[in-house]
């Protein structure tokens, strides 16, 4: 099975661009290290781990091979749980392309999943066909997917950092199975790991699979309350370099209604169409129709399997998105993200967002458009000169006035 899986691996990897052609694949000595400590270590009945590791350095790699080894000793199961059903989606892919005639079969469980197809994954997973689940946050919060995952030989959850501890984490201090924790950057959850016992057993790598050459940062300070659209022109110069080179360039806005402005601005400067990325796209068609049928409101503008497609199988191409793009999502060819409204984004946010580029042996660039609106941070934010300055008028000074006089 072994030589099966690592003849797939060389496919893909040429495939995805991961390599180039007469190259061969081949695993980091910090992937070899990661896989044998974290198998081991679950062999001798380690049951929490925290893999942490820069973005780009092959974390997925790393939990398909620990994932096969687990199955081939225990006969079962194990989950992935991912923060977005577009990271969710490429996991599913890549899962499948490289397990191509093992055996070992690989489902998903999520809201973009219909209930059949949901239900052909508990089955599978009941008769022994189904040996890979890779699910959203969805799976903890409904009972019979709940115990599939409690159920498991390993759940891995996928940038830990991405998920809400409060709301999701909190429900994974109460499962039996082991635990993985992938993420770069951990710093946020630290209490959180510490507590379920993952910082006790961290398991790191620096090295990246390729030369990669370091992204360049560029700060540019914008103009207080310019709109994200406006913000572009500061970037032009590199939007335009980018485009000449045949790069897959990201726009980040803070919100889902600045992507659709940010897209028609981008379409009618650069004379490109621009695909979309944002929370209130449906996945396909047929998710569409469902929520269509339940009064959901859906942006028609296209779904977002359509619009991934469409982005990377161009180049040059540019994607208009929210931070979903931040969890996971690999575009070969990514070199240039443009952030608008920057300090609106924390500082894991962004570092997460840089890691979308530079991801190959070409240069690449970032742009942080500053200055535009309050930090992300509180404390930062009420210390900037601009919240200093904040005068109340009219009815709510009155009430300001008030308030301290009582």
């Amino acid at each position: 099975m072994w030589a099966t899986i690592d003849e797939n691996a060389q496919r893909v990897a040429l495939v995805h661009e991961l390599i180039q052609p007469g190259e061969a694949f081949r695993l980091t000595d910090d992937q070899r290290k990661a896989i044998d400590t974290i198998s081991t270590q679950l062999d001798d009945g380690v049951l929490e781990f925290l893999l942490k590791a820069p973005t780009g350095s092959g974390k997925t790699e790393v939990m398909l091979r620990v994932a096969v080894d687990t199955i081939l000793k225990t006969e079962g199961y194990i989950v992935i749980i991912a923060p977005t059903r577009d990271l969710i989606r490429q996991h599913i892919t890549y899962f499948t392309d490289r397990l191509a005639g093992t055996g070992i079969g690989v489902g998903q469980i999520h809201g973009g999943a219909s209930p059949a197809e949901r239900r052909a994954v508990e089955a599978g997973i009941e008769d022994g066909t189904i040996h890979v689940v890779v699910g959203s946050a969805m799976m903890l919060t409904i009972d019979r997917h709940w115990r599939i995952i409690d159920e498991s030989d390993l759940l891995v959850i996928d940038d830990v950092n991405a998920f809400d501890e409060r709301e999701h984490l909190r429900l994974l201090e109460d499962l039996d199975c082991p635990m993985l924790f992938a993420t770069a950057t951990p710093a946020e959850l630290k209490r959180f790991l510490e507590r379920i016992g993952a910082m006790d057993n961290v398991v790191a790598m620096k090295k990246m699979p390729f030369d990669v050459l370091p992204t360049k940062v560029h700060k540019v300070e914008g103009v207080w309350g310019e709109p994200p659209a406006e913000q572009l022109s500061r970037a032009d110069a590199l939007i335009r370099e980018h485009l000449a080179r045949g790069s897959r360039i990201f726009v980040i806005g803070r919100t889902r209604g600045d992507v659709p402005r940010l897209a028609e601005r981008l379409e009618h400067t650069y004379q490109i169409d621009v695909q979309q990325l944002r929370g209130d796209m449906a996945d396909t068609h047929e998710q569409s129709k469902r929520y269509r049928r339940k009064g959901v409101k859906v942006n028609e503008v296209g779904t977002r399997v359509e619009m991934m497609n469409e982005f990377r199988s161009k180049a040059p191409a540019v994607l208009a998105a929210t931070n979903l793009v931040g969890s996971g999502i690999d575009i070969p060819a990514a070199d240039l993200i443009v952030i608008t409204d920057s300090d609106a984004f924390g500082e894991a946010e962004i570092e997460q967002l840089i890691g979308r580029v530079g991801r190959r042996e070409r240069p690449s660039d970032a742009v942080l458009l500053t200055g535009t609106t309050f930090e992300k941070n509180p404390s930062r934010a009420m210390a900037s000169p601009r919240a200093k300055s904040f005068m109340p008028r009219g009815t709510r000074a009155r009430q300001f006035d008030f308030g301290r006089r009582r």
